[in-house]
């Protein structure tokens, strides 16, 4: 489920053209480093590559040999998503909606099981001393299970949106051979991400706003459906049209951002961009594919 998400919040994050065997567009290739410290090529890292062109957008990612292991394609203009998984060679593809109303079913169904094994922890812990129900009630404070109601759902507080505020910084640098500007978003005065946009790489002009716009709201309201802080984590998908980061995609493209909400975080960078011809078979799953639905997709499937 987490790498679903994560490959699906990396294809949100990122004018109409005729139809043809190939329309201008721009790809890029971008890397992940959960530890930021990391030199651009090592080891602990994602690959990735963004195509953009004719109002649809395909990011894929790579082993380490340079081998697709999984795809996520969205196509504006029918306001559809597909999933390819190379190493199962399995293809699923749908409308937003019909992807929330499997991953709500997933989720409702993982609630289920928290929330018994959750009864019997609480059941265990009769037996336990006061000083080991002590220490047990504090580890599940810290993970966040203590006081969540059956089913995995967070208190209200919890799911406070925070005040979101983005801050030019005025500091420039070159990201893999392009001019960029970095800004600063804060959350609740806190620093949360850091945004390095280049104004030279136009991948957003391949892209009909309007159509962006009506498919990241559909996402945000499927997203804020789901058990748990649904609209937050829409918001952090960049999902939510009204978060102050997606005005920032007049500004050009992230060439490369830095989550800072947990210690020094992930960091995704731009390692090349080129502008250039793409054919419409890069949108298309790969032949020969198995189809299945969403609720396959997730596991929820016989």
């Amino acid at each position: 489920m987490r790498r679903i998400l994560g490959s699906l919040v990396c294809v949100i994050v990122i004018g109409v053209l005729p139809a043809a065997e190939a329309n201008a567009g721009w790809v890029i290739e971008q890397v992940v480093r959960s530890r930021p410290g990391a030199p651009v090529g090592g080891g602990d890292q994602d690959r990735q590559v963004l195509m953009m062109s004719a109002d649809r957008i395909k990011t894929t990612t790579l082993d380490r040999t340079g081998k697709p292991t999984s795809a996520w394609i969205i196509d504006l203009a029918a306001q559809t998503l597909t999933s390819v998984d190379y190493d199962r060679r399995t293809v699923a593809t749908g409308t937003v909606r019909e992807f929330a109303e499997s991953m709500r079913g997933t989720m409702q169904a993982v609630g289920g099981q928290m929330a018994e094994a959750m009864q019997q922890m609480q059941e265990a812990m009769k037996e336990m001393s006061p000083e080991q129900r002590q220490m047990m009630e504090q580890m599940m404070r810290q993970s966040g299970a203590a006081g969540a109601p059956p089913g995995g759902a967070p208190p209200a507080e919890a799911c406070r949106e925070p005040k979101v505020e983005i801050r030019p910084t005025g500091q420039t640098a070159r990201i893999a051979g392009y001019q960029a500007t970095r800004y600063d978003v804060f959350e609740d005065g806190k620093l949360a991400e850091e945004l390095w946009v280049s104004k030279a790489i136009t991948a957003w002009q391949e892209i009909d706003p309007k159509k962006l716009e009506r498919f990241g709201q559909e996402m945000a309201k499927a997203m804020e459906s789901l058990p748990g802080c649904g609209r937050d984590r829409a918001r952090r998908a960049g999902a939510d049209p009204n978060d102050p980061a997606w005005k920032l995609a007049g500004e050009g493209y992230p060439v490369r951002s830095a989550d800072r909400r947990r210690g020094e975080g992930t960091v995704t960078e731009v390692v090349k961009a080129d502008n250039r011809a793409v054919p419409l078979v890069e949108f298309q799953p790969p032949a020969g594919f198995t189809r299945q639905s969403f609720k396959e997709l997730m596991g929820g499937g016989q």
